[in-house]
C-alpha cells in the first residue's frame, strides 16, 4: 500500500425493527457511491449483532468523515458507526481472491479481534503470521489495527468447517506468547461491492506491501 492507503473497517448499529430497511438502505448508498478516495469492497452481516459491518479501502483519508457522515449515517436505522483504522499487515493474495467463494457462500468466514501484550507487538506479530498451516483453516489477512479501542490486530479466516475456526483459535492462535486475549465475531452474510479488478488490485496492494516489509 501506498503511505496515504488505508483499509477502513467500519461496523454500523442498527435500530432493532429497522434492520432491513437499514441494510436496503446501506447497500443502495454504497452501490450509489461515486468517488475515488475511496472504494467501498464488501459488507458483512455480523453474527454478534444484529448489525453491519463495511469494509473500505481508503484512497484519501481526508473523505473518510465525509462518508461517514453522507454515506452510511444518513442510512435509515443507522444508530451510530465505528471506524477502525488499518494502515499495514500480512495478507495471503490467494486467500483475499477467495473472497467472492465466501460471500456465495462456500466457505465460512469469522473476523478475530486481537489484544497483544505492549512490548511484545512485533514479536507476537510474526508468531501469529508464521503459524503452521492448519488442514481446514485459511488465515486471510492479519491487519494491525491500532488505530481503535477495541483490538490491536484484526484477523480474517475462511474455513469449511466452522467448528474448525474454535478449534484453530483456541488451539493455534490463543497460545501464542505476547497474545492477551481474543474475541471471536462470525460472518452470516456477505454483499460484495468491489469489481474483480477491485479485488485483484487489492490483492496486489497487500502482495507487494508484504513484499516489501520481508525485504526489510
Amino acid at each position: 500500500m501506498t503511505p496515504t492507503e488505508t483499509i477502513a473497517i467500519i461496523d454500523a448499529d442498527i435500530r432493532s425493527g429497522e434492520d432491513e430497511l437499514a441494510r436496503e438502505q446501506v447497500l443502495a448508498r454504497l452501490h450509489a457511491f461515486q468517488d475515488a478516495s475511496i472504494t467501498p469492497l464488501w459488507v458483512n452481516w455480523l453474527r454478534a449483532r444484529a448489525d453491519l459491518r463495511v469494509v473500505c479501502m481508503v484512497h484519501d483519508l481526508t473523505r473518510l468523515d465525509d462518508f461517514l457522515i453522507d454515506v452510511l449515517r444518513e442510512a435509515r436505522g443507522v444508530i451510530g458507526t465505528r471506524a477502525v483504522l488499518s494502515f499495514g499487515g500480512r495478507a495471503d493474495i490467494n486467500r483475499l481472491l477467495e473472497i467472492p467463494m465466501a460471500a456465495n457462500g462456500q466457505l465460512d468466514a469469522a473476523n478475530v479481534r486481537i489484544k497483544l501484550a505492549p512490548g511484545r507487538d512485533r514479536e507476537a506479530f510474526d508468531a501469529i503470521w508464521g503459524l503452521p498451516d492448519h488442514p481446514q483453516v485459511k488465515p486471510v489477512w492479519l491487519l494491525r489495527t491500532y488505530h481503535g479501542f477495541n483490538a490491536d490486530l484484526n484477523m480474517l479466516l475462511f474455513s469449511e468447517s466452522h467448528p474448525a475456526i474454535n478449534g484453530y483459535i483456541t488451539s493455534w492462535l490463543r497460545p501464542v506468547e505476547g497474545l492477551i486475549d481474543t474475541q471471536l465475531c462470525d460472518v452470516i452474510d456477505w454483499h460484495l461491492l468491489a469489481s474483480p479488478d477491485q479485488m485483484i488490485q487489492l490483492a496486489e496492494r497487500f502482495f507487494e506491501f508484504n513484499r516489501e516489509e520481508s525485504n526489510g
